[in-house]
């Protein structure tokens, strides 16, 4: 009897080892892969050399009831010809991290500057699968990743330093009005414990914090990419913010060292203009270096009836946040168009997934945002298909890249989303890595140091593969900063 039920154990397992089989074989496996690749690029560039198909798993079912899996694997691919990452006119690196399903500490082996033929990368990646007639068919859909990296500043956590704060706030609140010797006490005592603490925090194994932008945004993501390749060395974390904006007075009035501020908006802070006319220059603002482009994106639905950004006279438009730089490059745009800002409807949004889904709900007609291309929302965006870009007029980008300091005429190449056969003409940004003048230039000189080192070596951290020195100063038009001269003039001599 024990014999007998030890034989159907095994036929049981068998069976189900054959028919919970999840997704294709590792053949099939490889073939989607390299089809995805291929598909990206518009010919063979990145060569599969090998496929082990780690498992799977079962996802969602579809909208229609068919089952889904999603399958892992580990890959190492080669390149066909040269290419570089850094080069902004070129398919941003992220494309790849994404055709592969991987995360952007997924894909290892990009470093900034030109590659060879030849060059290997790995990759950690995953397709989701739907089971159709039988076989298995690769979608289009990707495993959401956290918005947030670990260790961002300003998450609520209880800490000590928080407990103290209170403790501060209390015993500050508990005298209003006080003057006097009480009243001096309070503010010398204050103003010893300050200067401790930044000198502290000077200190060059303490970590730096860059005001970004909304969490889950690209500036956050960036930031966090450039952690992962410093590794265990990082001193870099996120500290989430408005955007653009909100960072020029957090890092002009000293309430972060560093921040994340797009160029066009630098430029209009230093000169104290446009948002910044009411408060006049900010004079502490200091460039560090420019990290990546931020292509100007005119997104509207497909059936619109929509065809130019003239055609957005009367209809109802989303900017962005009142704090972004979205806002203030999207107005001047705009404008540049022939549609000042009483010719439209201006529609508020909660944030940048949120955009997208106003559009796709109907209750906007356009959404309009200066993001590094491609968005991650846009790319990921559910009935994306039913969206469309607009190219800027030829004529209005002249006038805008003459008119805004900071802003260059730019390109969206073909197939950076899903649909988009032909480029997309608009005007760019660059995000340009700002600090407080005050900020002692060892510091800064030590960061730049550190992320460009990084950047170099093949790594994990896709999006920080777009750093290059030979680009450092591309829509700089605010002066630097004394560490990020020292830093790239001793750079110059070394070559």
């Amino acid at each position: 009897m024990r014999g007998a039920l030890h034989v159907l154990l095994l036929v049981l397992l068998a069976t189900c080892a054959t028919g919970c089989t999840r997704g294709p074989d590792e053949a099939g496996l490889a073939q989607d892969v390299q089809a995805r690749l291929d598909e990206l690029f518009g010919r063979r560039v990145l060569a599969l050399r090998s496929v082990n198909r780690q498992g799977s798993a079962p996802y969602a079912a579809a909208a229609d009831g068919a089952g889904q899996a999603i399958v892992y694997y580990n890959a190492t691919l080669a390149l066909v010809e040269a290419y570089d990452p850094s080069d902004w006119d070129n398919l941003n690196p992220q494309l790849i991290a994404t055709a592969l399903g991987a995360t952007d500490e997924g894909l290892v082996g990009l470093g900034s500057g030109r590659m060879a033929s030849g060059s290997e990368l790995r990759a950690y990646g995953s397709i989701v699968y739907r089971r159709a007639g039988g076989a298995w068919q690769p979608t289009d859909l990707q495993l959401l990743q956290p918005q947030v990296a670990p260790g961002v500043a300003g998450v609520a956590q209880p800490s000590r330093a928080n407990e103290l704060i209170q403790r501060l706030a209390r015993i500050v609140d508990t005298s209003p009005g006080t003057r006097g010797a009480r009243d001096e006490i309070i503010a010398e005592e204050l103003d010893r414990a300050l200067q401790n603490i930044q000198l502290r925090l000077d200190q060059g194994a303490a970590s730096v914090a860059v005001a970004t932008g909304p969490a889950g945004g690209e500036y956050a993501r960036f930031v966090s990419s450039l952690a992962a390749r410093l590794g265990e060395s990082a001193r870099l974390t996120v500290a989430t913010s408005e955007g653009s904006v909100a960072n020029a007075f957090l890092v002009d009035r000293g309430k972060a060292r560093f921040g994340l501020v797009q160029s066009d908006v630098a430029a209009a802070a230093v000169t104290g203009q446009g948002v910044f006319e009411s408060t006049g220059p900010l004079r502490h603002l200091r460039a560090v270096t420019s990290l990546f482009p931020e292509p100007l994106h005119v997104i509207v639905r497909a059936d619109a009836g929509i065809s130019s950004v003239a055609d957005l006279a009367g209809k109802r438009v989303a900017l962005g946040d009142p704090g972004s730089g979205t806002r203030y490059t999207a107005l001047r745009v705009l404008d540049a168009h022939g549609l000042p800002p009483d010719a439209y409807e201006e529609v508020g949004a909660r944030g940048p997934g949120d955009l997208l889904d106003q559009l796709l709900a109907r209750t906007v007609d356009a959404v309009v945002v200066v993001v590094s291309a491609p968005w991650r929302q846009l790319a990921q965006a559910a009935g994306g298909d039913a969206l469309r870009m607009l190219s800027l007029d030829l004529q209005a980008v002249e006038r805008i890249a003459a008119e805004v300091h900071g802003v260059v005429p730019s390109v969206i190449p073909a197939r950076t989303y899903r649909g988009q056969d032909a480029p997309v003409q608009t005007v760019a940004a660059t995000a340009l890595l700002v600090a407080n003048s005050d900020t002692p230039r060892a510091v800064v000189s030590s960061v730049l140091k550190s992320i460009f080192t990084a950047s170099d070596a093949p790594g994990r951290g896709v999006s920080a593969a777009r750093l290059s020195r030979e680009r450092a100063l591309v829509g700089v038009t605010i002066p630097l900063h004394d560490g990020a001269v020292d830093y790239l003039e001793s750079q110059a001599h070394a070559r």
